[in-house]
């Protein structure tokens, strides 16, 4: 016993910095792109024609947009004409819909802040009930890693729970198989109020590369990604429920 806690203590904590350091993130990393402003819509056109969701680019108003929703991040676009760069910025999540759409020329960009006080008094206590609606198992795994020592999300008092009557919001991945549907409503449906829905991944936003089903209720919170970063993940939480602030 003594030479374990020997060994752990020369081992020191192995969560990283973040928060509040920024993360360290890999090298060929894609977060929030950005448009050229002199985007063409024949550009729109060459990169809709490389695009695997090809509704995620489109040019509307004069104007070339990008739907994170739908994007899953390849970077292909970005290969063909050279008018899209996918930047370092990793928070991503939003609280609208509509705040998932990149505008050409769009170049300063601040993370929404939220002003739901139901979510903002669940700080220091969220818990999410996970349901993996046909999922591929990245967002998955990737949301799975934030109860590890290296992320320790429960440090803010974020946690998975078993029971969806212990959760404070269903944490929802995959883009709701016909085969899930009903395991989703029942989930929502069993637990207490306020209740919240998140939607991780591109196929829980819109169904990504396949057909989105039915969800209970509008998400309360976006997190775009194929899949998102851990990074992304724990920030979008975090400024979610406001744990966090202050430390």
């Amino acid at each position: 016993m003594l030479k374990a806690l020997v060994a752990r203590f020369k081992e020191g904590c192995g969560t990283g910095a973040f928060p509040p350091a920024a993360p360290k993130l890999p090298p060929d990393f894609k977060g929030r792109p950005e448009i050229a402003a002199d985007t063409t819509e024949e550009d729109v056109k060459a990169m809709r024609a490389v695009c695997p969701v090809a509704d995620a680019l489109f040019f509307r108003d004069g104007k070339a947009s990008l739907d994170m929703g739908r994007c899953i991040f390849c970077g292909r676009c970005a290969e063909v004409c050279g008018k899209v760069r996918f930047t370092g910025e990793y928070r991503l999540g939003v609280f609208r819909r509509e705040d998932l759409i990149v505008k050409a020329g769009e170049k300063e960009y601040a993370p929404p802040v939220q002003t739901d006080g139901e979510a903002l008094a669940l700080e220091g206590s969220l818990h999410l009930r996970e349901v993996s609606a046909g999922g591929c198992a990245a967002c998955e795994l990737d949301a799975n890693v934030l109860g590890t020592p290296a992320w320790d999300m429960a440090r803010f008092g974020i946690r998975f729970t078993a029971s969806p009557r212990h959760a404070d919001a269903v944490y929802l991945t995959g883009p709701v198989s016909a085969n899930m549907q009903l395991a989703l409503e029942k989930t929502y449906a069993a637990m207490p109020e306020p209740k919240f829905l998140i939607a991780a991944g591109a196929c829980a936003v819109s169904g990504g590369l396949y057909k989105h089903g039915n969800l209970p209720r509008t998400p309360s919170l976006y997190i775009p990604g194929c899949p998102p970063h851990p990074a992304t993940v724990l920030e979008a939480l975090l400024r979610f429920c406001g744990a966090g602030r202050g430390k």
